[in-house]
């Protein structure tokens, strides 16, 4: 019956809500004409309320000002801002004196008018005649002002003229602005008086529905409030529920999250904007809990203009309760046999049932638990993983993956908890509460950490086992494990020390350290102390194990103070020991208070240092024999060097005794030679002139005993008188040249060999190429198979040279008589090619000349000679067959040749490239290809360099 009765008077509220907002409308819609009618006045209209606060200004009066209204917000906050709007357009020193009429005749309900000077657009202030009226309702009731506004800066001169009575002025300027503009303003008073009291007709019955609406909320069951977008309180009733789920007090103004919970509030949030989105009523249950215990509320929202709305409250905890009442007992015959925890949550998280069997698995009474919040039984760090998973339970109706999480013990130790819920909804799809099931999975949790510690020591143990492997390097492999070690247990600093105890005095060489970015360096070096060394030195050489949790706890007051200025609070140092005999430290600390040491970590600690006194070894042997390797490998080079520079100088000595032997043997010879050759070159001249007188005195003889006896006669016959007197002259003359002939031969050998000359001198290099070419001039001449080998001169404009003259002669020799051997070599192999392959190509873009065979038919050697800078350039060609890169590449290295055996050392381009690069700092370089001839080309300094 009482939920008949409440659902009447529902009916009727809504049905009087309804017909108030018909009235606004209508309101609404006379305001809006009125509005139209004052904005296309020429006089500038403002009206106020009887609250004294300016609630309307016309577009003239805005644009006179240049200012301008926000749009939407609620009344109130509007007649604020034109209040201020009004007040900041006025003159300063105006704006009292404006204050005071304005709030006298509010006292009076009295027509006033003032004048004062107002702010235009563009900044400059006119004075302005305001003229204003009271305004009542139907009933009498004052309601307000209406005034309006002329501008009468022109004539205000006029006016201050007579202001000796300003009562006077005023109506005068009044009969100056009624003059100007008198037909509108009665056209404009009579529209306002017609919509002023059609809108008193309309307020009046506003406020005759309004004051019925009042009356049935004082006798309606449910809860009313109005609120607005933002959930500001704007009016209250609380009906008559028994159990107000707000407490009394004055709620105005206030906003519904400082009334009600977070969770509640997010609720209404949310209905709030689905109303005002679609203009239509929206419903929500909920559950909120009071000093009494738990009730169950239905909220109704229903849209008002102005973006308010009203909201309807109604307590449905007897309905509820009914529904849960016939379950109960077959719920709880079910749960309280199950072995994992059954609990039910509220949307807002608090336990509406837990199972007992919550007393045996976690230590709380079932009281304890039950209306409480789920938050403080869950591990701080998990409460978001918990909050996030029921807020998708209720956002989504798809079924959620289950979440571990962990449960705080009465004892205060933690389990873990593996939990499945879903969410109970109502008939009409809302959420209403949640369900769900969890069970202890802890064991299963404390395996898989103790497997995963296991899993991180053995991976450890294989990267530093890898890294040994991989890395022979010393430093990098305690690097590494230092690093590996303190990201492993979490702790402040690691570091790896070796104990020099061969020094003089004992102390710790850090190697590496891995540390907080807050903590200092320790010390690379520092000498012992007396409690060093009985706290970490002495245990070292033991092979003892330090491990203490509390730095505190010490006994030892001087190892106590060493270990606090490192700032630790828990320390651990672990002995390497090498069988090469090096003793080194693993030290961990904590500075955060107590650490326990576990036994894991020692036992990983221990195989670490195992492997790393392993890695210390291999490296010791492996830098010993890098050592050795690197000794060894020095020799060897030192050999090689030692061989090398045996062979050049053996190879120096050879050559340089061989053109000692062969300087001397020329020497000789020249000298021999050139003594005879005086001998018939002296005497030549003078046999030439008696042979000349003979036969003179012969023809004398002839002209005076003629005719002769015939024993003359028959002599004369038989030498043949008249040939011999033509041919001995010739016969002296050949004579004579083949003496110039020996002569000049014998001037080229002393110029070959220079004996007679010792170091460098400037001399002409020509001389000496043509000295060369003189005594090769038997194998450049043709032979019987062979064509004669064509020498091209082209000589530039060479200075006097300073050099060796003798050796740089036997560089020419050495590659004039190379080029020879080639061509030769060349033509033989032209003549044995097959019929129809390509002939040979030639350097210096000249062509080779073949025959119809593709034979070669004209063998070239050119020297060209030039300067550059400041070098002498040398340049030897032939049109031979040319040679390979490989064989380029080694033209140079001491006995390499390409000649049969026997016929060449492969000394010759060695020992001319160290005369030009090492006896004259030249360069010497060969330029060929196969089938393109072969180019080397000296260059050496004009000027004499340092002999290296």
């Amino acid at each position: 019956m009482q939920s008949r009765q409440a659902k009447v008077f529902s009916k009727k509220v809504q049905s009087y809500i309804n017909q108030i907002m018909v009235q606004e409308e209508v309101i609404q819609q006379d305001e809006k004409v009125f509005y139209q009618q004052a904005d296309t006045s020429p006089l500038m209209i403002w009206m106020a309320g009887c609250n004294a606060l300016y609630c309307y200004l016309n577009s003239n009066w805005l644009e006179f000002t240049g200012t301008h209204l926000t749009k939407g917000g609620p009344a109130s906050a509007r007649g604020e801002e034109i209040s201020h709007i009004w007040a900041c357009s006025v003159h300063p020193e105006d704006r009292q004196q404006c204050k005071n009429i304005y709030l006298k005749a509010f006292a009076t309900y009295n027509s006033f008018q003032r004048q004062y000077r107002l702010c235009r657009s563009d900044g400059k202030y006119r004075w302005i005649l305001d003229t204003a009226a009271p305004r009542f309702s139907a009933d009498g009731r004052f309601v307000g002002y209406i005034g309006y506004c002329v501008d009468v800066t022109e004539v205000r001169p006029t006016l201050r003229e007579n202001c000796s009575a300003s009562i006077n002025s005023s109506h005068r300027l009044c009969k100056l602005t009624e003059q100007k503009q008198a037909a509108e303003l009665k056209k404009a008073q009579k529209q306002l008086q017609a919509e002023t009291a059609k809108r008193q007709v309309v307020e009046s019955q506003l406020r005759q529905k309004t004051s019925e609406f009042t009356a049935i909320l004082q006798v309606l069951p449910d809860l009313y409030f109005r609120i607005d977008a933002d959930g500001s309180i704007l009016d209250y009733k609380p009906g008559k529920m028994e159990n107000p789920y707000i407490l009394t007090g004055d709620f105005q103004g206030k906003s519904l999250r400082e009334c009600l919970p977070t969770a509640i509030c997010d609720r209404f949030q949310q209905a709030i904007t689905q109303v005002l989105e679609t203009q239509s009523s929206v419903s929500f249950e909920y559950t909120l809990p009071l000093p009494q215990g738990n009730n169950n509320f239905e909220a109704k929202l229903l849209p008002l203009p102005d973006q308010q709305i009203i909201v309807l409250v109604r307590d449905t905890s007897d309905k509820v309760q009914a529904a849960l009442i016939e379950s109960d007992t077959k719920f709880r015959t079910i749960i309280e046999n199950a072995n994992n925890i059954i609990f039910a949550l509220t949307l807002e998280g608090i336990f509406s049932y837990v199972s007992p069997n919550w007393t045996e698995i976690l230590g709380h009474e079932v009281a304890e638990v039950e209306s409480q919040s789920f938050i403080p039984f869950v591990h701080p760090d998990d409460v978001p993983i918990c909050v996030d998973y029921f807020q998708r339970i209720a956002t989504t109706t798809q079924k959620q993956d289950a979440i571990e999480y962990r449960v705080k013990h009465k004892n205060g130790s933690w389990r873990w908890h593996t939990s499945n819920s879903s969410a109970i909804r109502d008939t009409n799809g809302n959420v209403v509460n949640f369900v769900g099931i969890c069970y202890d999975t802890t064991d299963r949790k404390q395996a898989e950490v103790a497997l995963s510690e296991c899993a991180q020591r053995e991976a450890l143990l294989n990267r530093l086992s890898n890294q040994i492997r991989a890395s022979l390097d010393l430093n990098y492999i305690v690097e590494t494990a230092v690093q590996e070690i303190r990201d492993l247990f979490q702790i402040d600093r690691c570091a790896f020390f070796w104990y020099r105890q061969d020094a003089e005095v004992s102390y710790w060489e850090k190697v590496y350290e891995a540390k907080s970015s807050f903590l200092p360096c320790l010390l690379d070096e520092q000498e012992a102390t007396s409690g060093e060394i009985k706290l970490i030195a002495a245990k070292t050489l033991n092979r003892e194990i330090i491990r203490i949790n509390d730095v505190e706890t010490v006994g030892e007051r001087t190892a106590q103070l060493f270990l606090q200025d490192f700032g630790f609070t828990a320390f651990m140092s672990l002995p390497v020991h090498t069988k090469s005999g090096e003793i080194g430290t693993f030290s961990c600390g904590s500075c955060g208070g107590f650490r326990p040491w576990l036994d894991n970590e020692v036992e990983l600690l221990q195989a670490v240092t195992v492997q790393i006194a392993i890695a210390i070894d291999q490296a010791k042997l492996y830098t010993q024999s890098r050592i050795a390797a690197q000794t060894a490998q020095d020799k060897a080079q030192q050999l090689e060097a030692a061989l090398l520079e045996l062979q050049h100088t053996q190879a120096q000595l050879i050559q340089t005794e061989k053109m000692s032997s062969l300087g001397q043997l020329v020497a000789g010879i020249a000298h021999e030679i050139n003594n005879p050759v005086n001998f018939i070159y002296g005497n030549i001249s003078h046999a030439r002139e008696y042979t000349k007188d003979l036969l003179h005195l012969v023809e004398l003889y002839q002209q005076s005993y003629c005719p002769p006896t015939p024993d003359i006669h028959e002599q004369i016959y038989n030498i043949d008188l008249d040939f011999l007197k033509q041919d001995l002259p010739k016969i002296l003359d050949s004579m004579n040249m083949g003496a110039e002939r020996i002569r000049q031969i014998v001037l080229s050998l002393r110029n070959f060999s220079r004996l007679d000359e010792d170091g460098t001198k400037a001399v002409n290099l020509h001389e000496g190429i043509d000295s060369t070419l003189l005594l090769l001039q038997n194998r450049l001449k043709a032979k019987p198979g062979y064509p004669e080998i064509q020498v091209i001169r082209d000589y530039g404009n060479l200075p006097p040279v300073v050099c060796h003259a003798g050796q740089m002669n036997q560089v020419f020799m050495n590659l004039l008589a190379n080029a020879i051997d080639v061509l030769e070599e060349s033509f033989v192999t032209s003549h044995t090619l097959w019929e129809g392959e390509a002939p040979m190509s030639l350097v210096n873009n000249s062509k080779q000349r073949t025959n119809d065979q593709g034979q070669m038919t004209s063998p070239q050697i050119r020297i060209r000679t030039l300067i550059k800078e400041d070098r002498v350039i040398i340049s030897f060609a032939d049109n031979g067959p040319g040679m390979t890169e490989e064989v380029r590449k080694r033209l140079f290295d001491p006995f390499f040749t390409t000649k049969p055996v026997g016929k060449g050392t492969g000394m010759g381009l060695s020992i001319s490239y160290q005369i030009v690069v090492q006896k004259h700092g030249g360069k010497i370089k060969c330029i060929s290809a196969p089938g393109e001839g072969a180019e080397f080309i000296i260059m050496i300094p004009l000027h004499e360099q340092p002999s290296t």
